[in-house]
C-alpha cells in the first residue's frame, strides 16, 4: 500500500458507470517529477473531493516506467 498527502490536484470525472471522480496531481516520486492518476474504491470518497484541499490518502500504487503517468488504484481517503 502507497499512502500520500496531496494539497494541489484537479478533480476530474467520467461519464462512465453514472459518472466517476478521479485525482489527477503532480509528485515526485523516486526524485522523479510525475503525474498521478488516483481511482477511488468507493463512490462517496469520489463526491466528497473539493480541489485542492489537504487530503491524505492510501491506495495500490501501479508503477508501470517513467514514460507512464503513476497509477493509485483502490484509494480510500484517510480520516
Amino acid at each position: 500500500m502507497f499512502e500520500i498527502e496531496l494539497d494541489n490536484y484537479k478533480v476530474q470525472s467520467t461519464g462512465a458507470d453514472g459518472g466517476h471522480n478521479y485525482v489527477l496531481a503532480e509528485i515526485e516520486h523516486k526524485g522523479i517529477p510525475r503525474r498521478l492518476l488516483v481511482t477511488f474504491l468507493d463512490k462517496s470518497d469520489e463526491k466528497n473531493l473539493k480541489e485542492n484541499l489537504r487530503i491524505r490518502i492510501k491506495g495500490e500504487l501501479l508503477d508501470e516506467g517513467e514514460d507512464f503517468d503513476l497509477l493509485l488504484l483502490n484509494t480510500t481517503i484517510k480520516k
